[in-house]
């Protein structure tokens, strides 16, 4: 299961639906991936709204049972085409890559992979 970066935020954030995302971790925590890129994103956005907790939160994070993976070229060429027909911002067109690639569900609470043809997993 591809891990979308909003949801990682929401738990961190204590944000709504947090519960349910803790429990979709737990429940799929032997299949847990995400894209580098939505790394990247998670990192920006704690680095910025809770410094005073990031290098604990990025320690926990990275010594996770997440795997990561650094895109491919053919996920960028996935991501590029992703772009350009869904609503989907830069990062969530690479978790849409890497779910296709993998050919797995992506754990999301984002609705704009709702209007995708990639098969999400969302409270909603």
């Amino acid at each position: 299961m591809v891990i979308d970066t909003a949801i990682l935020l929401c738990i961190f954030f204590n944000e709504e639906h947090s519960l349910w995302a803790e429990d979709q971790l737990e429940k799929h925590h032997s299949s847990l991936r995400m894209s580098t890129v939505n790394l990247t994103e998670v990192l920006i956005l704690l680095q910025d709204r809770q410094p005073q907790f990031f290098e604990k939160i990025r320690e926990e994070l990275l010594s996770s049972n997440l795997r990561f993976v650094a895109p491919t070229v053919t996920q960028a060429e996935k991501a590029a085409e992703a772009r350009l027909q869904y609503p989907l911002n830069l990062g969530d067109c690479f978790a849409y890559a890497l779910a296709a690639e993998e050919g797995c569900p992506i754990l999301t609470l984002d609705k704009a992979f709702l209007k995708t043809d990639a098969s999400v997993v969302t409270p909603y």
